[in-house]
C-alpha cells in the first residue's frame, strides 16, 4: 500500500473477487458474440473472435497484468449499437397488428472500429476541451443507445404484452400462438425479477462485486426452466433466431389460450 504495508491475507481474499471479474469479462465477450452472430443480425462473413481472443492473451493480458491495468473484452451496448448503425432494416409486417425490423443487409467492413478506436485514444489530447461536454448530454447519449436497442427484444415485447388486456389483440408471435399464456407470462415474470436483481447490484457499490456470480447464476437458473417449461415452449420463447410469424388463421388459438 501507500502508507504500509499490503497485508499478506489480501493478496489471497483478493482472488475471490477476482474470480468475479473474470467470470464477468468471460461473460460479456461470449454473449456479445453470440448476440452479434445470431442469425437474425444477417451477418455474412465469418467471425474472428477466437484469433482476437488468442492476440489479447498473448500480447494485451500479460500487459495489463504487469501494469494492473484493466483487461479488455466485448462491450455489449456499443457493440449491438455499432452493429444496428451498419444495418439495413425492413418493417416486416405482424400479423395481428404491428410491425418488426428484420435485417436486410449489413456494410461489413473494419474501418468502422478502427476509427472508433483512434478516436478514443485521440480524445486522451482533448481532455481539457471535453470536459465542458454538460453531463446531461453523456447521459442523453447512452439513453439513446439503451432505447435504440430495444427495438426487436423480445424480452421487452413481451413485458408490453403486460398492458395488452384483450389476448385476441396480441401480435401474432409464435410464443403468443404456441405457448399458453400461464407459461408465457411466467417466463417473462422470472426473467423480469432477474433483470431487477441484475439492476440493484449494479446500482448499489456495497454489493456490486456479487454481480458477475448472479449473472454465472444464471446458468442455472436457466436449467430449472427444464422443470416448469416443456422443451417445446422453451423452444419458442428461448429460440436463437427470430422464428417465423403464426398467420391470422391461428387467430382461433389466441382467444381460447390453446397452441398451435
Amino acid at each position: 500500500g501507500i502508507n504500509k504495508d499490503f497485508p499478506v491475507w489480501a493478496i489471497f481474499f483478493s482472488a475471490i473477487p477476482a474470480m468475479g471479474l473474470a467470470v464477468l469479462g468471460f461473460l460479456d465477450q461470449n454473449l456479445t458474440t453470440i448476440i452479434v452472430n445470431r442469425p437474425a443480425s444477417g451477418l455474412k462473413k465469418p467471425t474472428g473472435y477466437h484469433l482476437d481472443l488468442f492476440l489479447c492473451g498473448a500480447f494485451i493480458y500479460p500487459i495489463c497484468c504487469i501494469l494492473g491495468l484493466p483487461f479488455t473484452h466485448n462491450s455489449t451496448g456499443p457493440s449491438l449499437i455499432h452493429l444496428m448503425s451498419l444495418t439495413t432494416y425492413e418493417d416486416i409486417p405482424v400479423p395481428g397488428g404491428g410491425t418488426r425490423k428484420v435485417a436486410s443487409s449489413v456494410v461489413e467492413q473494419r474501418w468502422t472500429n478502427f476509427s472508433i478506436h483512434v478516436l478514443v485514444g485521440a480524445s486522451l489530447a482533448f481532455g481539457s476541451v471535453l470536459q465542458y461536454v454538460p453531463k446531461a448530454v453523456t447521459f442523453g447519449i447512452f439513453l439513446v443507445m439503451g432505447v435504440a436497442s430495444l427495438a426487436g427484444n423480445q424480452f421487452f415485447e413481451r413485458i408490453w404484452l403486460w398492458t395488452v388486456w384483450d389476448r385476441t389483440a396480441y401480435p401474432r408471435y409464435r410464443y403468443v400462438t404456441r405457448v399458453p399464456f400461464t407459461s408465457l407470462h411466467l417466463y417473462t415474470l422470472i426473467q423480469f425479477v432477474c433483470f431487477v436483481v441484475l439492476y440493484v447490484l449494479t446500482s448499489i457499490s456495497a454489493v456490486a462485486v456479487v454481480f458477475p456470480f448472479f449473472m454465472a447464476s444464471l446458468v442455472f437458473v436457466r436449467k430449472s426452466f427444464n422443470c416448469f417449461f416443456t422443451q417445446q415452449e422453451l423452444a419458442e420463447l428461448d429460440a436463437h433466431e427470430d422464428l417465423p410469424l403464426d398467420e391470422e388463421d391461428d387467430e382461433e388459438c389466441a382467444k381460447t389460450g390453446d397452441v398451435v
